[in-house]
């Protein structure tokens, strides 16, 4: 029997050259939906897909071309993802910075950050697998993102030393000064250059019982992510894809998408010892805590995850926790 919901949301006119599920990378926290809230306040007459980051970001710079630096001034504490809260409970300024390399990928499948000592600086590089058109933006959203919750917890003795990043110079360059102080276009990188001593500064709301629950969370999410390889992961990666896109995955639709019929692929998992079951439930589950996290109600979580109500929801969670999902 399908658990799947027949009414759930499709994805309007997508664009003919949009790539497969398999091969697009998502964003899990609410950067859609504050996107959405800033164009709804221009535009109130218009809706907005929360799917096309990009569409979303392009309309944003309409209105305000230097919205890659503004938007998360619209954040407010219950639109931040899990990361932003486990960096204000962080002891010190490192440890938020290593909460932040570890667990990005949870956050975002387009951001990679990494963490490099230069004698007495400390280098965050930030690489955003994202197109040309997004690419600026979520460098300039991330950086600044970083940067005032930094502010935000070690207060004004923490100060960058500059930054560099990749994308042309922008005809607003003159506002980055703000956030990054002295700054380079046109790199070989994204970094953000910071003075090594400021690693020692203690965060202000430093908690630290919160830390080890959520590390312990996110780290279990972290797990679930990297648990598949080979034919399981591309299977996995398709059917998180076609749930956050509001569509019922099947066996079929992952065969057609692999280019394989559904007796070859059933064959695949069973030779890893996996049935398509067993990936879509562990993938639910990994949705499913990113959810919680971000405040999703239960009833909401039951339709993100593809149930028709939220008992059928409450029945698979049940065999998710006795099978160790």
């Amino acid at each position: 029997m399908r658990e799947t919901d027949n009414n759930l949301p499709e994805v309007a006119n997508p664009p003919a050259d949009t790539p497969r599920p398999g091969t697009q990378r998502f964003h899990r926290g609410p950067l859609g939906r504050v996107l959405q809230r800033f164009l709804s306040q221009h535009r109130p007459q218009q809706e907005y897909s929360l799917v096309h980051l990009e569409q979303l970001w392009l309309q944003a710079a309409e209105l305000d071309p230097a919205i890659g630096l503004n938007l998360f001034a619209q954040f407010s504490p219950g639109d931040w993802h899990v990361l932003l809260h486990l960096a204000q409970f962080s002891a010190s300024v490192e440890q938020a910075l290593q909460h932040w390399q570890r667990y990005a990928r949870l956050a975002s499948d387009m951001e990679q950050v990494s963490l490099q000592r230069d004698g007495e600086r400390l280098i965050i590089e930030l690489d955003i697998d994202a197109p040309d058109a997004l690419m600026r933006f979520l460098t300039e959203h991330y950086s600044v993102m970083a940067v005032s919750m930094l502010h935000l917890g070690a207060g004004s003795a923490f100060q960058l030393l500059g930054a560099e990043f990749r994308h042309a110079r922008p005809a607003y360059h003159g506002q980055y000064a703000r956030w990054f102080g002295k700054v380079q276009f046109g790199a070989a990188h994204t970094r953000l250059y910071l003075d090594a001593a400021c690693l020692a500064l203690p965060m202000r709301q430093h908690h630290p019982v919160l830390v080890e629950l959520l590390r312990d969370s996110l780290d279990r999410r972290l797990a679930r992510l990297q648990q598949f390889n080979g034919w399981a992961a591309k299977v996995a990666d398709l059917v998180r894809g076609e749930l956050q896109h509001g569509r019922a995955p099947s066996l079929e639709v992952a065969a057609e998408a692999l280019h394989q019929s559904p007796r070859t692929l059933r064959r695949r998992l069973q030779e890893q010892s996996l049935g398509f079951r067993e990936v879509l439930d562990a993938v639910r589950a990994e949705l499913e805590q990113s959810l919680e996290l971000q405040g999703f109600a239960r009833s909401q979580i039951a339709e993100q995850l593809g149930y028709a109500d939220s008992a059928a929801y409450l029945h698979a969670r049940k065999r998710w926790q006795a099978d160790g999902a």
